[in-house]
């Protein structure tokens, strides 16, 4: 079965901003912005396409499929 791997966290370090930026950005707590990080949990759909905006890439480029 394959699973969804999220690149947020290194998008975010070699990105100009910071997740405490993100965090106030998008209303949410540093243990969420964490989350989203290591793939614990997800944006919304509408905040994937903001981020990818942000980050300057595809929202298909903030996860990647990995087989367990």
């Amino acid at each position: 079965m394959k699973r969804l791997k999220s690149n947020i966290g290194w998008l975010i370090e070699k990105s100009p901003y910071t997740r405490d930026f993100l965090r106030k950005r998008y209303n949410k707590s540093a243990n969420t912005i964490s989350n989203w990080c290591t793939g614990k949990s997800k944006p919304s759909a509408d905040e994937l396409f903001d981020l990818a905006e942000l980050l300057e890439v595809k929202v298909d480029d903030l996860y990647e499929r990995e087989t367990e």
